[in-house]
Order: C-alpha cells, then sequence, then structure tokens
C-alpha cells in the first residue's frame, strides 16, 4: 500500500514479490493479498477463507471500522484466546456455538480440533480437522494437524500419507517434513528417516523454509543423529547430534544418543558425562 501517485514503484517493479492488490473479509477482518484468495465472478463475491465471509477491495477498508463483529466472528475469537491461555474445555464452547451458527467456519473447525487435541480426543480432533479440510481444502496448517491425529490413533499409513499431502501442497513448511521423519523413526524406517531429515536441512540450509519454528533444524539434527545411530555409522551421527544439543532444547534423547556413540567410539570418559546429563535431564 502507498500513497505514492501510482502506487509503490518498488512494488510496481517487482510484480513477483509484492502484491498490488488485496482484499479484507468483511466479517473477520483476515486480509488476502491477489494471489491468496479464489477469484471471484460476476455473479459470487469471493470469500473469505477462514470465516466465509464477503470480501471487499482493500480500498474500502474505513467503512468497516468500528463495525460490530458477526456473533460467531466473536465466539471463535473467544475461543482462540481461550486455547491460548489453557483452557481447552471453555474454548470448545466458544466454537461449537460458531459452528452452530456458521457451519463453514474452516478456522473454527481447525481450533476446535487443536482444543480437542488439548482433551487428549483425537478422534474427535480428527473429525474437526476434516471438517476444516472439507471447508478449505487447501489449508495446509489443518492437513498437518489431520496427520498428527490420524499417527496419534495409530493410524500410521494414513498419517504418513496426509504429511505428503500437506508437503506436496506447502514443499516449504517444515513441520510435516519433520513430523514425518519422527514418524519414520518409531516405524524404525532408518533409511527414511535419515532421508527426510536431510531434506529438512538441507531446506533450511538454503533459506527455503516458510513458517518454520525457533527449533527445526535442530531438531532435524536431532533425527538424522538418530538414524544414523541405528544404522551404526557412528562418526557421522555425533556432528549431527552435537548441531542438536548445541542449538535445540535441553533433550535427554540427544545426550544419551550421544553417550551411546561415545561409547562405541572408545571415548568413555567423555560417554559417561553424557550419560550422566541424559540421567539428569530425563528425571527432572
Amino acid at each position: 500500500m502507498s500513497k505514492v501517485p501510482g502506487g509503490n514503484p518498488v512494488a510496481r517493479n517487482d510484480p513477483e514479490g509484492f502484491a498490488i492488490k488485496f482484499m479484507i473479509c468483511a466479517d473477520c477482518g483476515n486480509n488476502y493479498c491477489d494471489r491468496c484468495h479464489a477469484p471471484g465472478s460476476l455473479f459470487r463475491v469471493p470469500r473469505c477463507a477462514a470465516c466465509g465471509g464477503k470480501l471487499i477491495p482493500g480500498a474500502q477498508l474505513e467503512r468497516l471500522s468500528g463495525r460490530p463483529r458477526p456473533a460467531e466472528v466473536e465466539h471463535h475469537r473467544r475461543g482462540v484466546e481461550l486455547v491460548e491461555s489453557g483452557r481447552p474445555g471453555d474454548a470448545l464452547r466458544e466454537f461449537d456455538a460458531a459452528v452452530r451458527l456458521r457451519p463453514r467456519y474452516a478456522a473454527a473447525h481447525y481450533w476446535r480440533g487443536g482444543a480437542l487435541v488439548q482433551l487428549n480426543r483425537n478422534a474427535e480432533a480428527l473429525a474437526s480437522f476434516e471438517e476444516a479440510l472439507r471447508c478449505n481444502p487447501s489449508d495446509v496448517a489443518a492437513l498437518y494437524e489431520r496427520a498428527g491425529a490420524l499417527s496419534r490413533l495409530e493410524r500410521t499409513d494414513e498419517a504418513l500419507a496426509a504429511y505428503d499431502q500437506a508437503i506436496a501442497l506447502q514443499p516449504g513448511y517444515p513441520a510435516p517434513q519433520l513430523s514425518r521423519a519422527l514418524l519414520f523413526l518409531d516405524l524404525d524406517r532408518d533409511a527414511d528417516a535419515l532421508a527426510a531429515a536431510d531434506h529438512l536441512i538441507a531446506l533450511i540450509t538454503a533459506g527455503r523454509a516458510v513458517g518454520g519454528r525457533r527449533y527445526d533444524a535442530a531438531n532435524a539434527h536431532s533425527v538424522r543423529g538418530a538414524a544414523l545411530v541405528r544404522t551404526g555409522r557412528y562418526e557421522e551421527a555425533l556432528p549431527a547430534i552435537d548441531y542438536a544439543i548445541d542449538n535445540g532444547p535441553d533433550s535427554w534423547n540427544n545426550y544419551y544418543n550421544k553417550s551411546y556413540v561415545l561409547e562405541r567410539l572408545g571415548r568413555l570418559e567423555e560417554s559417561e558425562v553424557a550419560r550422566g546429563i541424559a540421567d539428569s535431564l530425563r528425571s527432572s
């Protein structure tokens, strides 16, 4: 956006990097660039992917000022606040109210699933994520959470397929790639886990990750180290494990793997130190 006559010249000269126009949801206020919403038509206005409300041109933003939000949007807003404050049971009631008023409220179904995950009601959470995807099939976060719910329900083949869907939809999104690598480890598919971890590390190193979290690189190295330990490649495993320890959160498992590797490499005193840290972290 710019008050410069004719628009921001930097944006005009880089149409791939800047959106010249945007739309705003008249109900929930979400913004969408001209590439992030489905186009409308002569007989159908474009709709918000989150709540299903009508999108209006961003130039009309001021007309929304002070306008009350629909009741379902307020229920959703309160539900999100309650989830984030650790009250998933109360949040669930707000999301239930939101989807009663607006059954195709994709974001409310998604956050409802998150509240149910916190309540350890994974089968119900799965149904909510699937409903969110029926409303918005391109929601990569809902695909990722659906895969997690399937994994917790031990429907591992379906979980892997869901992670693959999320990765295909957004190849730069680290979360499904990391979770998929961890699931491979749990399934004793060590070569697949190593390949998945190496791919994610390369993605992050090249600066092509989108929507990453603080410890993604460290966690990918942790998976890489664990897979290398299992395949007996101890000298290769050690630097991966050290990277995970130096750059990630304290993890007893990383120190345990380091102790195991050092023992196999004949570095017994260092192994004992690492084992002591592992035991301390595990018991804390």
